[in-house]
């Protein structure tokens, strides 16, 4: 097996094992008929601190987690695909930065829960990042991740959730901070390919540099 193929085998088991915790959490909940929402992340209380880590694996239902899964499948692979052994540390502070900026931002008195932060976090961090880098196979999972998710945007406008419990506080902290991340983080995941030309200007001006010494003579 290629490197490619490992590589990708390896990001997809990786996304796949992320996505069982709120998936076991939720069938927990099915067959114990008990409900953990209770530990979800509440808005400038001390308790809901707490919440920040429960926050991407508690659902409302069925229906909440099947709407995530998709999404946090594809943007969780692409940062394991393009980011190796940085993958965990980008994630940590893109999980962990949303929960706080949500408790910062929440209204009270609720309380939140689902992966939405986490997935506009995701998103926000893999569009900015492929347009920044410019690293050909980025660019295009960015386009990707607009074209499959580009009505997202929607979802930062609280008018349009005025009387639902949509929480438009999480997607707007998931967006702003991918965004941070991706400009923190600029510097890491796949080198830019290299300048085909490079090489021949480098002999170019090698030849130049020599001048007539090794060069043939025409007498």
């Amino acid at each position: 097996m290629d490197q490619d193929k490992r590589e990708t085998y390896s990001a997809a088991f990786h996304a796949l094992l992320l996505l069982s915790i709120p998936w076991i959490v939720y069938l927990t909940e099915v067959v114990c008929a008990v409900k953990f929402t209770q530990f979800g992340l509440y808005p400038h209380e001390w308790k809901g601190l707490f919440g920040i880590i429960t926050l991407p694996f508690l659902h409302e239902g069925f229906t909440h987690l099947m709407s995530n899964t998709p999404a946090l499948f594809v943007l969780i692979f692409g940062l394991f695909l393009f980011y190796k052994q940085k993958t965990w540390t980008i994630l940590l502070y893109l999980y962990l930065t949303s929960g706080l900026m949500t408790w910062l931002m929440g209204r009270t008195p609720s309380v939140h829960v689902g992966a939405s932060g986490l997935v506009y976090a995701l998103a926000a961090f893999h569009f900015v990042t492929g347009i920044i880098r410019k690293v050909p196979r980025q660019l295009a999972f960015s386009l990707l991740v607009a074209f499959l998710y580009g009505g997202f945007v929607w979802a930062f406008f609280p008018v349009l959730y005025k009387n639902t419990t949509v929480s438009w506080e999480g997607h707007l902290s998931g967006l702003l901070t991918g965004i941070a991340f991706a400009f923190y983080f600029r510097r890491s995941g796949p080198p830019p390919p290299e300048d085909p030309f490079w090489m021949e200007e480098e002999t170019a001006g090698e030849t130049e540099e020599m001048g007539g010494k090794n060069a043939p003579y025409n007498g």
